[in-house]
């Protein structure tokens, strides 16, 4: 039978040794960084960088939680890092490029048309939602708001990853759902680790805090266009 090979081994328990190796790459900071750069950078291009991407690591994510998982049961040291929802928890704070910052800082810009797209898009970001910035603001194709789009989540995983194998933040041992704001979702999913949940705040607002210079840089270049367009429209009243 195809189930069970010669030596008494099942066919998945097989697949898993063959894979072995490619699951242990895949939980490490280079790993999760290529991952995060991939994303974002077909995002930028117009791609959703996401389902492309995570519909070949997911495999490696779901291993990764159903490792954790068994640890937990047996009462040993969780393994892996990069499991489940951990992308959600940390990278994807407001949905891919943790825009949930900048629309935050949108909603107070300076810019009237920055100013509404911001105020409209914080509660969808809240739930990970970030479409309405993302082609609002916009930033695909946006070179100004593109550099911190793909940067910010590549330093939040680095932070993330540090912080949780230096144990500070839980190992994610359950899935919740992606709309689950990610603060909430990094305490559930990590058995309620308060480590976690800080975590995640605090990337929320270094996130806000780094997409400022870029915002304020893009805002001022759309006020110059918006005073322009003032000017024509009373030339032409």
């Amino acid at each position: 039978m195809l189930s069970n090979m010669g030596d008494g081994m099942l066919l998945p328990e097989m697949l898993m040794e063959i894979f072995k190796p490619l699951i242990s790459a895949s939980d490490s900071l280079p790993a999760l960084l290529l991952i995060a750069f991939i994303i974002h950078v077909l995002w930028f291009c117009g791609l959703h960088g996401a389902n492309i991407v995570m519909g070949v690591v997911g495999t490696f994510t779901l291993t990764n939680l159903q490792m954790n998982q068994a640890a937990l049961a047996a009462g040993e040291a969780l393994p892996a890092v990069f499991a489940g929802g951990f992308l959600d928890n940390y990278m994807n704070l407001g949905g891919s490029g943790a825009t949930l910052g900048l629309a935050i800082a949108m909603a107070i810009s300076r810019s009237a048309h920055l100013r509404s797209i911001g105020r409209i898009s914080v509660v969808p970001g809240i739930f990970n939602i970030n479409e309405p910035i993302l082609f609002g603001a916009p930033i695909i194709m946006n070179p100004i708001l593109g550099i911190p789009f793909i940067l910010i989540p590549m330093l939040n995983v680095t932070i993330a990853y540090f912080a949780t194998s230096m144990d500070f933040a839980g190992r994610v041992v359950a899935l919740v759902p992606w709309t689950t704001p990610g603060p909430l979702a990094a305490f559930l999913s990590t058995n309620f680790h308060f480590g976690s949940l800080f975590l995640a705040l605090g990337l929320l607002v270094l996130s806000t805090l780094l997409y400022l210079p870029f915002l304020n840089i893009y805002s001022k270049s759309l006020i110059a266009q918006e005073q322009v367009d003032k000017v024509a429209k009373a030339a032409t009243a």
